[in-house]
């Protein structure tokens, strides 16, 4: 009998390609969301994390649960800041819960290097969490602190992955590098702020779904796992990269924004030694892939 996996926020960014990765796999596939997934292969149960009754529903007869659904925007995270504290943490309490109620075996957990905060240098699973400076990553650390206080009260097995900066087909728009190809798509300027060498482990969301695929394995169980990408993208490196696809582009600079993290280099050798899971798109390939999805759709 097939395995059956379910999916928060399975219709989301990152949650559809997950949904489509533990397809090609040969996975039963079940998503919970507010809104109806892309692929018509996986079954959908329409509901809300806020409602025990959906979640409870939504838990019946999975080995797995990968908890993606959450407030993940930043912005409406700042401007609705109960919202983001009830789903992004009530919401996983209703899923514990819910798992430990029908003998779930693992719960993954899409959390973020967001809970490393201004943290420098070389970042492991080990680096302690600073006090967090965004009511966003505020919730992302509850989330974890939830998972691993209720496997030492319940049993339920956990994996916590902490993903690097995504992007690909279908990303928000208000996300940087969709901002970014669409400003050089239409010849508008493009804002730097500070001197560009600012960045991040921008990853591309087939790696991470392929990562979250990896995390499946029992050696993952109980484990904190970065799955970010492997090259430390400056902003001054995509402009670069824009460059060569779409020719010179209007820069304008201005000043540092106050709270513009420089970012720090995350290390994935765990989840290259646990998982056997590396990112296989350079950071190139991904925007022009990205780039060719816009011009399909």
């Amino acid at each position: 009998m097939e395995m059956s996996v379910l999916v928060t926020g399975g219709s989301g960014f990152i949650g559809c390609h997950l949904v489509d990765k533990l397809l090609e796999k040969g996975l039963s596939v079940r998503v919970f969301d507010t809104i109806q997934p892309p692929n018509e292969k996986v079954e959908w149960i329409k509901g809300d994390l806020l409602n025990e009754d959906d979640v409870l529903k939504a838990c019946r007869d999975v080995e797995t649960i990968f908890h993606l659904a959450a407030v993940a925007d930043v912005n409406v995270a700042l401007s609705h800041p109960e919202l983001c504290l009830k789903v992004n943490e009530v919401g996983t309490l209703h899923i514990l819960r819910s798992a430990t109620t029908l003998e779930t075996e693992r719960i993954i957990l899409a959390s973020t290097i967001w809970v490393y905060g201004t943290t420098t240098g070389n970042i492991t699973e080990e680096t302690l969490l600073p006090p967090p400076d965004h009511i966003y990553t505020k919730t992302k650390i509850g989330q974890e602190h939830l998972l691993i206080a209720w496997e030492k009260q319940n049993g339920l097995p956990y994996t916590i992955l902490r993903y690097g900066i995504p992007y690909g087909p279908r990303m928000r728009s208000n996300m940087a590098i969709a901002t970014f190809v669409r400003r050089a798509l239409n010849k508008e300027p493009i804002t730097i702020f500070g001197d560009g060498n600012q960045g991040r482990n921008f990853i591309y969301t087939d790696d991470i779904a392929e990562g979250n695929v990896a995390a499946m394995k029992p050696q993952a169980k109980n484990q904190i796992i970065n799955i970010a990408g492997s090259e430390f993208i400056t902003i001054n490196q995509i402009v670069e990269a824009l460059q060569k696809i779409y020719g010179e582009l209007k820069i304008e600079h201005k000043l540092t924004r106050p709270g513009d993290l420089l970012g720090a280099e995350i290390n994935i050798e765990k989840a290259e030694k646990l998982l056997n899971w590396k990112p296989k798109t350079y950071f190139k390939e991904g925007l022009k892939k990205y780039i060719n999805s816009i011009k399909n759709t």
